[in-house]
């Protein structure tokens, strides 16, 4: 059954500060697309441009692992959701552009295993068309612009598996595992259905495409992991137990990355930091800037955008006092600039996304009434980010 959304557009309620005071005519704002019901929590998963036009989807979870679509146009304004049906459950939160078709990977709750839809944006409706027995509790897509890859983890198999699939994605072609020594089941479960801790797990390829690097349960502990091309092990960064290590990368290329990591309660952030994908180390060893005031249980996001014809990395991550933190490095790591998003509500980060535009469009969980978690979007236009860096 379709719903509607109500937007509600707080013009005042969301400032950018710093240590200077704002100029108040370039405060960004929050969107907050209410539920109708009222008394549904949403949990925002990705968002990506859509290929029809300049708007934006939005891939979330709601009642669990129900999953929800909505699209909203360029500007951030909502145009319409779909709920999707509930043969369809536990979306991975990736929204994936293959060859101009927009798809996601979900799974049946009954058979377990995972199924590719297609979004028909102009039906505005969803077809499903792969059903991979082989995949059975999926919790990433990735596609590096040739292949997808899935990550599963199926209960009680003590395995965590990467598919390659066909380019008809309809079959897996390649596999590569990493054995789990420790009982699982119970995380996976909290964390597919949303009822428990969020693990940040990920594929990512290097621009080169010769290593991937897996973040996801191996051996005792929640670790990244270096996959060579053909899928065989080659190194790994361990975390500590399930609670540490690397919460977020981003591939520069020649072994470099930008990546956040946790330790304890604390979040640490490296924008260029060398990994030897042979290795066999700790997280912790990887050297990184602590920012106690961090939330350590929630996502970073890192993403590279142009401001001025000059190349910058943005960290994007949510304080332990409910506000957003942006975090803007040069080519060379060095920190330009720390903003703090305000707020009248709680927030956390989950997505973004830098536009044809130049804007910076940010996903958000808003907490409203104390009580239930809403989609929320904000965007930096193309001055807010010049002002940000001219002071570099």
């Amino acid at each position: 059954m379709k719903r509607s959304i109500l937007t509600l557009i707080l013009g005042v309620v969301l400032g950018l500060f710093s240590c200077e005071k704002p100029d108040k005519s370039s405060l960004p704002f929050v969107k907050i697309y209410d539920d109708q019901n009222g008394n549904r929590s949403f949990s925002p998963l990705s968002m990506t441009k859509a290929t029809v036009d300049n708007g934006y989807f939005v891939l979330s979870a709601y009642d669990g692992w129900r999953i929800h679509l909505m699209k909203m146009d360029k500007d951030g304004n909502f145009e319409w959701n779909l709920e999707l049906p509930e043969q369809y459950v536990n979306a991975v939160p990736s929204l994936l552009n293959i060859n101009q078709q927009l798809y996601l990977v979900c799974m049946d709750p009954l058979e377990l295993d995972a199924r590719i839809l297609r979004i028909d944006e102009n039906s505005r409706q969803v077809i499903q068309i792969s059903h991979l027995e082989e995949v059975s509790y999926p919790l990433h897509a990735y596609y590096n612009g040739t292949d997808l890859y899935l990550m599963s983890c199926p209960l009680s198999s003590q395995m965590t598996v990467i598919h390659q699939l066909s380019q008809a994605l309809d079959t897996v072609v390649r596999v590569g595992a990493l054995s789990i020594s420790a009982n699982v089941d119970d995380l996976l479960l909290k964390h597919v259905m949303h009822t428990g801790k969020q693990y940040p797990f990920f594929i990512q390829s290097t621009p080169e495409k010769d290593y991937f690097a897996v973040n996801a349960f191996y051996n005792y502990s929640f670790s990244t992991v270096f996959f060579d091309s053909d899928l065989q092990f080659s190194g790994v960064y361990n975390g500590a137990a399930m609670d540490g290590g690397i919460s977020s990368l981003h591939p520069l290329g020649s072994n470099t990355f930008a990546l956040a990591r946790t330790s304890g309660e604390n979040v640490f952030m490296n924008p260029k930091a060398v990994l030897n994908p042979s290795a066999i180390a700790m997280a912790t060893s990887i050297e990184a800037q602590g920012d106690a005031e961090l939330n350590h249980t929630l996502p970073t996001i890192i993403r590279q955008m142009t401001i001025l014809g000059k190349n910058y990395l943005a960290f994007l991550a949510s304080s332990r006092s409910n506000q957003l933190v942006l975090k803007l490095y040069d080519e060379t790591g060095k920190k330009v600039k720390s903003t703090y998003l305000s707020k009248n509500v709680p927030i956390e980060a989950c997505d973004m996304v830098f536009t044809p535009y130049g804007e910076l469009l940010m996903l958000a969980k808003v907490r409203i009434m104390g009580s239930y978690n809403r989609i929320g979007s904000i965007k930096l236009s193309r001055s807010s980010l010049v002002k940000l860096v001219e002071g570099e």
